[in-house]
């Protein structure tokens, strides 16, 4: 399973920067762009408070696709 963020396409679809959502949701430069990055990911629940800030659903941010 590979998850590939599209949390930098949202960012520039709503014109917001990084520095807009990391503060908001209270975590560090470095994590919040591992996750725009696809090194790492959220915990669910904060997944669910990216989206909303982002106004779009967590599907939005991730496309799921099955390793073969």
């Amino acid at each position: 399973m590979v998850l590939k963020p599209k949390i930098r396409v949202r960012l520039a679809e709503l014109e917001k920067k990084q520095s807009d959502i990391y503060t908001k949701l209270e975590v560090s430069p470095q994590q919040f762009s591992n996750w725009v990055k696809g090194h790492s990911a959220p915990y669910l629940e904060t997944a669910f408070k990216l989206a909303k800030i982002l106004d779009c659903k967590v599907d939005d941010l991730w496309e799921y696709k099955e390793e073969k």
